[in-house]
């Protein structure tokens, strides 16, 4: 006999909802710049804090990063705060514990479950959101197979799906 099947458990993915209340939580225009490189990037916990000014191109929107398995990649750059930031600082200046040690902080302030990843799949899931294949995620977001972005998205529900669906339809 085969034992019973367990439900997968959904893991938290930031909403720019989330990002919006974390922010105006944020204690430092350092965690907000922060917040919003994670989430508009994708990039993992190691990748954001060993980012450097000189690593971004502004032009192209992207950042050159060394992610997982000691390989560069190119990520996306973020938004206006993290491009205010980087021209006026070096570095963000903070370690992997320390943006952790941050992120739950606000998590506490907000009662919002929030770390690195969270912020990784809340990219995921807006990009498939938006309508972007899981090819193009697969490049952006720096995984090495399909099933990986097919994971990070698994929290997109069924009227997340619709959403999608109705505003790509071609016959309306």
């Amino acid at each position: 006999m085969l034992p019973p099947r367990r439900q997968k458990k959904l893991l938290p993915a930031i909403s720019k909802e989330q990002l919006d209340i974390l922010v105006s939580h944020a204690l430092t225009e350092r965690d907000k710049v922060i917040l919003n490189l994670l989430w508009y990037s994708g990039m993992r916990l190691s990748e954001a804090a060993n980012v450097k000014a000189k690593d971004f191109n502004w032009e192209e929107g992207t950042v050159i990063v060394l992610g997982k398995g000691n390989r560069y990649r190119k990520a996306l750059a973020g938004n206006g705060i993290v491009k205010d930031w980087f021209s006026s600082h070096d570095s963000l200046g903070i370690t992997p514990h320390g943006i952790q040690t941050m992120l739950q902080r606000l998590g506490q302030a907000t009662d919002i479950k929030c770390n690195a990843h969270s912020f990784r799949r809340g990219f995921c899931v807006h990009q498939v959101k938006s309508g972007l294949s899981n090819k193009v995620i697969q490049a952006l977001g720096g995984w090495e197979s399909p099933d990986m972005v097919s994971h990070y998205a698994a929290s997109l529900t069924f009227d997340d799906a619709l959403k999608v669906y109705q505003s790509h339809r071609m016959d309306a």
